[in-house]
């Protein structure tokens, strides 16, 4: 298992950023099977040997994410490429 970190950069602050990202990671959630837990920064995210925590900053958003091995062979690239698409279209 190895730790991935997504960093996406915006102009929003971190409060209007926090907000556009909660209904992202609600539903990446959901699909993979995740509950979700509010943090004071952003989020943190877990579930069936799955974790993600979501760092909001007033200039970005970073996502590191622990896959286990299996997963993330099996998935990996579809996870990173669902983040690089929802990710900036949701701080847009």
């Amino acid at each position: 298992m190895g730790a991935k970190t997504y960093r996406f950069p915006h102009a929003l602050g971190a409060e209007e950023a926090k907000k556009r990202a909660a209904p992202m990671a609600e539903n990446l959630a959901r699909k993979y099977m995740m509950q979700v837990k509010p943090t004071d920064t952003g989020f943190e995210m877990s579930g069936k040997g799955t974790s993600a925590k979501v760092v909001v900053t007033d200039t970005s958003v970073e996502i590191t994410m622990e896959l286990p091995f299996l997963i993330e062979k099996l998935a990996g690239n579809q996870i990173e490429s669902e983040l690089n698409y929802k990710v900036p279209k949701a701080l847009a």
